[in-house]
């Protein structure tokens, strides 16, 4: 399988919750960069490593979010590199803040270095500002 097509396949697993596909396409030495490396913005920061640490990211990140659209706009592999740009629909319901569920809309992109046709290095890439704003976390800027 090409690096496009393993990323259709993790996709449409995560659109449907299942992130099977994903732990099956990741190689035992992935290293996960998160969106940023600053503490206290998301649950996660910084990099992960190995099964254990994607692990970590993947619940961490299903504790207060449900993806209902998982959609790729565009794939583009080459060689052992795979870029994805993602249209993605996600509730973010942080239950334990007592605060009520949100919808969140956005894109992403995602870079992918494959080894050994697995998923070795990943990294995603959106706008984080409109992620807090759309969270309730960051105010609107006034017009």
């Amino acid at each position: 399988m090409d690096g496009a097509e393993l990323m259709r396949k993790v996709a449409k697993g995560l659109e449907k919750s299942d992130p099977q596909p994903l732990l099956d396409a990741i190689h035992e030495n992935i290293v996960w960069k998160s969106a940023t490396k600053h503490e206290g913005l998301f649950r996660i920061s910084g990099e992960h490593k190995g099964r254990a640490g994607v692990l970590t990211v993947i619940s961490s990140i299903s504790m207060n979010f449900k993806l209902h659209r998982f959609t790729p706009k565009e794939i583009i592999a080459d060689r052992d590199i795979v870029w994805g740009h993602i249209d993605v629909a996600m509730t973010f319901d942080p239950k334990s803040k007592g605060h009520p569920p949100k919808a969140i809309n956005m894109e992403l992109a995602i870079r992918w270095r494959l080894k050994d046709d697995k998923i070795i290095e990943n990294q995603i890439y959106f706008d984080t500002a409109s992620l807090l704003i759309q969270q309730g976390l960051l105010a609107r800027p006034s017009a």
